[in-house]
């Protein structure tokens, strides 16, 4: 995300002294898999950035960088685990898992600039990232600030391609008390993403009730994280979920705001 929002400095640096047209804006986007495709992925929610440019103040062909964050799933359980010295341990354990997508598209207006609502149709590429975390609390530690395990289980990023369609309506029009400089706008969006290969991840929702035992053998398909009895420094290796391999289908849909940064 760090990287995301540097280029959206630079570029607004670069072209807000230029004569050119643009917007920046912010939208909260839904992504919903394919289960064809991928049968153990989430639904996904979240929020994104955009930020968009033409060089040229008629054309309706607009540069655009596009990114979102999310989580397609998130629990916390009481877990008890045994150690090889026969001493067990209960705490509270966090698991998540999230995807986020960094998109460039070029962004091609339908319809005439002083109209109320426009149309556009976006064909993107990039790549989209996959992250499972886990988060054992400190059973020692009753006000919860401290963690005995705070780390990525799973990490895969992998190239996308699709496109998205949508609707940019014109809140001066609707709000008349709006008026100023710049122009402000609803943004309504529907797109399609897909992968040119496979993807890895984790759906900690389908997470299976393990028997925390050390020693259970583990096979490869595991994501598996190891556990530290704070008291005696036995370790207790356990299952989180299995790692899917299929590839990367999903359908989602946004509704944003964004502002004419430049006339």
């Amino acid at each position: 995300m760090k990287k995301f929002i540097l280029v959206l400095f630079v570029l607004v640096s670069a072209f807000g002294k230029a004569q050119v047209v643009g917007q920046m804006g912010m939208f909260v986007q839904i992504d919903m898999p394919d289960r064809a495709f991928m049968p153990k992925m989430g639904v996904n929610g979240g929020f994104g950035l955009n930020l968009s440019y033409s060089p040229f103040r008629n054309s309706p062909v607009y540069l655009e960088l596009k990114s979102s964050w999310g989580k397609y799933h998130y629990q916390t359980l009481t877990q008890t685990y045994s150690f090889d010295d026969g001493s067990t341990t209960t705490t509270d354990v966090s698991y998540s898992s999230g995807m986020s997508k960094y998109l460039l598209g070029a962004k091609v207006m339908v319809g005439r600039e002083l109209w109320a609502v426009r149309g556009f149709v976006t064909p993107q590429i990039g790549f989209s990232k996959m992250k499972s975390k886990i988060y054992i609390d400190d059973p020692t530690d009753p006000d919860g600030c401290r963690a005995l395990e705070n780390r990525s289980t799973q990490k895969f990023t992998g190239s996308v391609y699709g496109g998205e369609v949508g609707l940019e309506i014109d809140l001066e029009r609707i709000i008349p008390s709006i008026q100023d400089e710049y122009t402000h706008k609803l943004v309504l969006t529907a797109n399609f993403l897909g992968s040119f290969g496979h993807m890895e991840y984790v759906n900690v929702k389908y997470m299976e009730n393990e028997v925390h035992d050390p020693n259970v053998v583990h096979d490869d398909r595991d994501i598996n994280a190891t556990f530290i009895n704070v008291g005696s420094n036995a370790l207790h290796e356990h299952k989180i979920a299995e790692l899917y391999h299929t590839p990367f289908n999903m359908w989602g849909f946004s509704i944003g705001y964004t502002v004419n940064l430049w006339r």
